[in-house]
């Protein structure tokens, strides 16, 4: 399996420095993350990143595992009252039909919002990886700064002009 390779080149004291560094690959990155999540961001050297993802991934596993069992509950009093309407005790506290069915129909709820957080912490994840993997090269020096310069303009068949520039260096 060939590894491909980018070559930088530098410029310092009339000698060139070739520099050849293994290229980083926004496609692994997705690829890692999909398969394990974090792993994208390990890929990434974005440790710091992991903790967020399993804290809000268990937070969404732990949200349904509770709306799970409460919902259960609730379902199986309200199939074995259907027909007598008969108030049922759930956790030491007694619930009329109604309120029965009110339960079920909140936990299911929220179970399925459980499922739909996971998710979306799951595609947030690979976004995420993907996106790091993009700009792993991006350059971001303390030596961001703005100069403002005279500049001279000569205009063929008019005086020259004496002006302000803006010269950015990155």
């Amino acid at each position: 399996m060939a590894t491909s390779v980018t070559t930088y080149s530098q410029t310092r004291d009339s000698s060139t420095i070739d520099t050849i560094l293994p290229k980083h690959s926004p496609s692994k990155a997705v690829l890692y993350s999909a398969l394990v999540p974090g792993l994208g961001q390990i890929y990434n050297k974005k440790y710091w990143k992991l903790p967020f993802i399993y804290g809000a991934g268990g937070a969404f596993v732990y949200g349904f595992s509770f709306n799970q069992l409460k919902y259960s509950k609730f379902r199986n009093a309200v199939s074995a009252n259907a027909e007598s309407h008969a108030n049922v005790i759930i956790n030491g506290r007694s619930y009329d039909y109604q309120q029965q069915l009110n339960g079920q129909n909140y936990y299911r709820r929220n179970r399925d919002l459980c499922v739909f957080g996971l998710g979306a912490v799951y595609l947030l994840n690979i976004i995420d990886a993907m996106v790091d993997a993009h700009f792993y090269y991006f350059d971001v020096s303390d030596d961001l700064s703005i100069r403002l310069v005279p500049i001279l303009i000569n205009n063929p068949g008019m005086a020259a002009s004496l002006c302000f520039g803006i010269n950015l260096e990155f």
